[in-house]
């Protein structure tokens, strides 16, 4: 079973995984690097196995792609992950790969003397008649008799009626295209007139959000999709205020997170955040980009300051691809 994490909480492990695989999806902006080989990671998150009466140590995520062991009756995995880190997690059921050999079997206990054996005892009566058992297997098939000699051939049937076929007419490098629902309605078509359309759909801000509070998600341009894949891009522009900012937007319906996107600037800076995601939803399912920074007082845009309230800043667009 596999699951993405992000953020922080506890999530439930099946019992009898043996260990987990570990998949950085999402790196921060700018992660802090080692000079392991694979690369090895500061500050993605902690990770802590417990069995329901508490957690073992807590273990960094340092890699990419990493193995965590988990001790007999692990049922929970608590994750703290930080700066957008999310992660891939796949149960793997077996005997934890850092557990050591089994222990050796103990000498056997010698075998005690046999007591001696008593006196036959009178014969008992005859006892009821049991129940007939079981039927035999059936014996082997006989040989196969001779063949017998040949029917006389029977009469040609009446030839069927001619079916309906491609149609006539056409020239070189045209193809057959269905006309309608209706059997056997084609007609020849020229490559570049068969028609496909795509659904789409766009969301865009009505006004400028104000981000009073630091560390808090605001949510942007919304759409309600129906069932089926979408091929889903949001761009989101942030600005205003004072000082060093640390921004972060994310795709999601209000529990799953699909894409996400962290950038900085200084004071003065019109920052802009894109994100684009490939969603297949069961459902009619409504799906927001909402952004957050680490000071109050920054705005996300409605429109670009230098061209005017007539561009529209912050978007979600969505086309619909089966």
């Amino acid at each position: 079973m596999s699951f993405s994490l992000s953020g922080s909480g506890v999530h439930a492990i099946a019992g009898g995984t043996g260990w987990l695989e570990i998949h950085v999806t999402t790196l921060p902006l700018l992660p802090g690097i080692g000079r392991a080989n694979p690369a090895n990671y500061f500050e993605l998150g902690l990770l802590r196995v417990g069995d329901g009466t508490g957690f073992w140590p807590a273990q960094p995520v340092d890699a990419e792609h990493q193995i965590i062991g988990c001790p007999i009756g692990t049922t929970e995995l608590g994750y703290a992950l930080f700066n957008g880190t999310v992660i891939n997690v796949t149960e793997v059921a077996g005997s934890n790969p850092f557990s050591g050999p089994a222990g050796s079997t103990g000498a056997t206990g010698a075998t005690g003397a046999a007591g001696a054996t008593g006196a036959t005892g009178p014969a008992g009566s005859t006892g009821a008649t049991g129940a007939t058992g079981a039927t035999g297997a059936a014996g082997a098939a006989g040989a196969t008799g001779a063949t017998g000699a040949t029917g006389a051939a029977g009469a040609t049937g009446a030839t069927g009626a001619t079916g309906p076929g491609v149609p006539t007419g056409g020239t070189i490098h045209q193809l057959l295209e269905k006309l309608s629902s209706t059997n056997y309605d084609t007609g020849w078509v020229s490559p570049g007139s068969v028609g496909v359309s795509l659904t789409s759909s766009q969301a865009q801000l009505s006004a400028d959000v104000a981000m009073t509070t630091a560390n808090t998600f605001y949510d942007g341009p919304s759409l309600s999709l129906a069932a089926g894949t979408w091929l889903l891009h949001s761009v989101i522009q942030v600005g205003g205020g004072i000082g060093t900012d640390d921004f972060t937007c994310k795709l999601w319906d209000g529990t799953t997170v699909y894409a996400s996107s962290q950038t900085s600037g200084a004071v003065g800076f019109e920052l802009g955040l894109a994100m684009t995601a490939l969603v297949t939803l069961t459902g009619t399912t409504t799906l927001k980009v909402s952004a957050t920074c680490t000071n109050p007082s920054k705005t996300m845009r409605k429109a670009c300051l230098n061209n005017g309230a007539g561009n529209n800043a912050s978007t979600l667009t969505a086309v619909k691809i089966a």
